[in-house]
């Protein structure tokens, strides 16, 4: 990592990484581990850092090898800047190839590990595979025993070394600027549009990058719903913001693969007395959450501390209070809806999650403290990307954990 301004992984990171991959596979006792990349966060990405579709690993000091098409980026005056991890390919057809590479290791009869049938990734709880490439996978090798260890697979992922932990304080700074920005370009007669484009412009150009779904945002004078925009499905004209209005995002801010996340959110004029009150819930649960976090406390007991505050005030939440960055572990959503006479209309409540997985947190876990409270047709969401380091707990976002007011 020789550029502070724009850190990047070493070598010794690799193989780090290789090498707590290759205990998996002892764990498991698997004797080969193919990664597909295909989904949103590219599994295969841990092993090669870079986007490459396909991978395998065997427990020795084999090569890696990776399958897909020739890597043209390799080979430009460009792409020569950048240190590749994968030394080894094969150009073509990337099951046949896969196929190839198990049965020239003697793997076509083994255990064999699989990750990408399921996974904790953003919308890819029922893997990434298409159901198209699994069935011609499983004519070319009949005989494998596929394993999937998808699970201890982003178990491992999800704890970022120290290395990993320099490029999340930059997606997290990345998220910063974007919040920033946010709030400096909302403003009563501007359009969402703009405070959109101008925060997606400052990650970009802090050396940055965003993902599906890009940006959840929201911008209006009533506010329950909580997802991708409807002018970014079905096009349409953008809010008018208007004093009374608020504005509130959820940006993904990338750096090098790492993911940061904000929750930024903005009145237009002083809030209501709600609003104010709805913050308070927010802040409340979002101060119990850091004075909890700790080695040894389970997932599931930091979550019910930061849900207590819904309870106690008579709110409910439309996403989860926290969840991890990423792979994703979720807290519950929709807790308790009934307790909101704004949802009296409806012809059916919505319907609730529960918390989607349990871990026992430890040194390097990252998180979005994300907390949100509704009430009556109002919706307040704060917070950002919190990191248990050796230092201990860092708060790597301040402007978005508040409700900012322009």
């Amino acid at each position: 990592m020789t550029d502070n301004a724009y850190p990047t992984l070493s070598l010794a990171e690799r193989d780090r990484r290789w090498a707590a991959v290759r205990g998996l596979m002892k764990e498991q006792e698997v004797d080969g581990l193919v990664v597909f990349g295909t989904g949103r966060d590219r599994a295969d990405a841990y092993l090669t850092n870079e986007g490459s579709d396909t991978v395998l690993i065997t427990p020795q000091d084999d090569p890696l090898v990776f399958m897909g098409d020739v890597p043209l980026d390799w080979y430009d005056a460009q792409g020569s800047r950048w240190e590749r991890w994968a030394p080894a390919w094969k150009h073509g057809d990337t099951l046949a190839n896969l196929a190839e590479a198990l049965r020239e290791r003697g793997l076509d009869r083994a255990r064999v590990g699989i990750v990408g049938l399921t996974g904790r990734f953003v919308g890819e709880g029922d893997g990434s595979i298409a159901w198209t490439t699994w069935q011609r996978m499983l004519g070319l090798l009949p005989d494998v025993e596929w394993v999937d260890v998808a699970t201890p697979y982003e178990s491992l992922m999800i704890i970022k070394s120290p290395e990993e932990q320099v490029l999340l304080r930059k997606a997290a700074s990345l998220g910063e600027a974007a919040c920033r920005a946010f709030v400096d370009t909302a403003r009563a007669g501007g359009n969402e549009h703009e405070v959109a484009a101008a925060s997606f412009q400052a990650i970009i150009a802090g050396g940055g990058w965003v993902r599906w779904p890009f940006m959840l945002e929201r911008a209006g004078a009533s506010m329950a719903a909580w997802s991708i925009p409807e002018w970014f499905e079905m096009g349409g004209a953008p809010r008018i913001l208007q004093p009374g209005d608020t504005i509130a995002a959820e940006i993904f801010a990338f750096y090098a693969g790492q993911e940061s996340q904000q929750q930024i959110d903005v009145s237009i004029g002083e809030p209501s007395a709600l609003r104010r009150e709805l913050e308070e819930v927010c802040l409340a649960s979002y101060r119990a959450g850091i004075a909890a976090l700790r080695p040894g406390l389970r997932f599931s007991e930091l979550a019910a501390i930061m849900e207590e505050p819904l309870a106690a005030s008579g709110t409910w939440n439309t996403g989860p209070m926290v969840q991890t960055v990423s792979p994703i572990y979720n807290s519950a959503t929709r807790i308790d809806p009934g307790v909101d006479p704004g949802l009296a209309n409806l012809p059916h409540l919505p319907s609730g999650h529960a918390i989607d997985g349990d871990f026992v947190i430890q040194e390097g876990h990252a998180f979005a403290f994300e907390p949100n409270a509704l009430r009556d047709g109002q919706r307040v969401c704060i917070g950002g990307t919190v990191l248990l380091s050796a230092a201990g707990v860092e708060e790597l976002n301040d402007i978005p954990n508040r409700l900012n007011v322009v």
